[in-house]
């Protein structure tokens, strides 16, 4: 039981982050997609700028191994297929819903009128996944091919350059892209949030450097909907349950962090945007299918895995926002 208290405390630090942050909104991630708001941009850019610093110095100064994220295929195409199919999805599902898998968990603590739909999409998508990754699998040697094969997964591996530099070097870009958006006067939408979306961002690596501390492990929301769906395949099998609670008790930490968050501070009340039940349950079952077919979410792969200058994590990142961005363009037209 001790060992479920970590993730539960780093996940309700990560929970209250979002809410304060103001990223959990909606209209904050319709309003990225749709270009009229760079808020999520920026608290996003400043979570990543620190999380990469804390990153570095837990691997340097030996306290926790966090390694960097592999490229995922299926043998479709490339070596990154998975990776930006499932990206893919994710820009789909945030496109139809507002929402991604960490903050469709503050949607429903803060009591946003479609976020239950949505996170029962989620769920339907892990079992989706957990149900029908060995038949979508294609391992390379029954393909006949070995270009799926990677062998350097880090910008650091493919410049042949040192860690320091290349951390160095994505420090100084984030910083330049966050003095550009303010510059350009994009950082907000007009209202008044909590806090400064760079203020949020800061928080978020309070809740990265928690969990790196707590449970030695970098923050991610997705695999605690595959790891459920796996636990009640178990039990509808009759395996009975066995180990593995801590992603979902981070989940469950989410919630719990959000919901106390809300009661101390002042937020932007929305009730959601108006979505089908129909929608919302697709947009949730490709947000989480998406992500483990990717191996990862917005917090996995862009948070902390674009941290770690994993390859895979920009190309998920890439289809995550564009795709997003072309979907949303697309849903607005239809």
């Amino acid at each position: 039981m001790a060992t479920l208290v970590p993730p539960l405390l780093s996940g309700a630090l990560f929970g209250a982050s979002l809410t304060a942050s103001s990223v959990y909104l909606p209209s904050v991630i319709l309003g990225q997609l749709s270009l009229t708001s760079t808020v999520m941009l920026k608290t996003f850019l400043t979570a990543s700028a620190c999380s990469a610093v804390i990153i570095y110095l837990s691997n340097k100064l030996g306290y926790a191994k966090l390694p960097h994220r592999t490229n995922t295929s299926y043998g479709w195409f490339g070596s990154y297929d998975a990776n930006l199919v499932g990206g893919l999805l994710q820009g789909l599902g945030m496109a139809l819903t507002g929402a991604c898998p960490g903050t469709v968990l503050v949607q429903v603590a803060l009591g946003m009128q479609t976020a239950p739909v949505v996170l029962v999409g989620g769920l339907l998508g892990g079992v989706g996944f957990v149900v029908l990754s060995p038949w979508i699998r294609r391992t390379h040697a029954a393909q006949g091919a070995g270009d799926t094969v990677v062998k350097e997964h880090t910008v650091m591996q493919r410049l042949k350059v040192p860690d320091e530099t290349a951390v160095l070097g994505y420090e100084a870009m984030l910083v330049g892209m966050i003095a550009v958006v303010d510059r350009l006067g994009l950082s907000s939408d007009g209202r008044s949030f909590w806090v400064d979306p760079v203020v949020g961002g800061l928080m978020i690596g309070v809740a990265q450097a928690s969990s790196v501390l707590l449970s030695k492990k970098t923050l991610g929301v997705s695999s605690a909907y595959s790891d459920l769906a796996g636990h009640l395949s178990n039990l509808l099998n009759g395996s009975g349950l066995s180990g593995g609670f801590g992603n979902i008790v981070f989940a469950g930490g989410v919630m719990l962090g959000a919901k106390l968050a809300s009661q101390r501070i002042s937020l932007v009340v929305e009730s959601g945007p108006v979505v089908s039940v129909g929608a919302a349950l697709l947009g949730g079952f490709c947000s989480i299918f998406g992500a483990r077919l990717a191996g990862g979410c917005t917090s996995g792969h862009g948070i902390s895995g674009m941290s770690t200058l994993s390859v895979s994590s920009f190309v998920t990142v890439a289809g995550m926002f564009g795709g997003g961005i072309v979907f949303k363009c697309l849903l607005n037209v239809l």
